[in-house]
């Protein structure tokens, strides 16, 4: 792919992005250091790295959440000013309210940006289709399990109807087994409509497995320390027991621990 390509290309573009918070007697403390991250349009990318590197932080700025220090988010070549319904948000504790029902929950979006009743109700069932909780539209959030919860949330936000994924730990509180299952299930969902997908995790198995590239933060402050390439085919269901998926995982273990190591040291 040549450069004039690429450019025209870039969907998410982090330019020299640096966070500063205020740290008490210790005077300011420096999250984020001249963060550059473009994510090409429909590319899945995940961000990796140890606990307090900033990873979170990352993702809350591109959301418009967090006023970065220094530097910009561009989302198809115009700076961002706050959230936007085009930029939705999955956190690791589900956001969804407690007191709606699965189908409200997932309707909260179209009712606020105003879409009529009746458009309202076939999207609410598409997107609980697509989920797969079209049986449980009428339960509330406390008679479903972590795992359904999380479905909630992403089905929520596909109902705003966002071109680009920003997810934070979203299976993190999950078992192993529910983690896989979900992984599948946004690996069938991204297949479907190829969003452009900013991932955080710390699980570097669930990023060689759903990504096109992986990022690789360094500890505080955050700087990317590497981006690597994951050349495995599509669709990923078997994936797991290619050799190659063995050799990236290593590789990302390897650079996070030496970071992790010297940080300590």
């Amino acid at each position: 792919m040549n450069g004039a390509t690429m450019q025209t290309d870039v969907h998410v573009d982090v330019r020299r992005i640096s966070q500063r918070f205020r740290s008490g007697r210790q005077g300011d403390l420096l999250a984020l250091d001249r963060i550059d991250l473009q994510a090409r349009r429909g590319e899945f990318v995940s961000i990796v790295g140890p606990s307090g590197c900033g990873k979170s932080t990352l993702l809350y700025i591109v959301a418009g959440l967090l006023q970065a220090s220094d530097g910009e988010v561009l989302v198809d070549g115009a700076p961002i000013d706050g959230p936007h319904p085009d930029r939705g948000l999955v956190l690791q504790n589900s956001s969804i309210f407690p007191w709606r029902t699965v189908a409200e929950n997932v309707a909260f979006g179209p009712q606020m940006s105003g879409l009529p009743q009746a458009e309202r109700r076939s999207l609410v069932a598409h997107y609980l289709d697509m989920v797969g909780l079209t049986k449980f539209a009428n339960f509330y959030p406390r008679e479903l399990s972590g795992g359904m919860k999380q479905r909630i949330a992403i089905a929520q936000m596909l109902a705003c109807g966002p071109s680009v994924f920003l997810m934070d730990e979203p299976f993190g509180a999950l078992d192993s087994l529910s983690r896989e299952v979900l992984q599948d299930q946004l690996l069938q969902l991204w297949e479907r409509d190829r969003k452009t997908v900013l991932f955080v995790t710390h699980s570097i198995d669930e990023a060689v497995l759903l990504s096109d590239r992986i990022v690789i933060m360094s500890p505080l402050p955050g700087r990317v320390k590497e981006i690597v390439e994951v050349d495995l085919p599509r669709p990923r269901q078997e994936t797991r027991a290619l050799p190659e998926f063995g050799r990236l995982r290593s590789h990302i273990w390897s650079a996070i621990r030496q970071e992790t190591m010297e940080a300590i040291g």
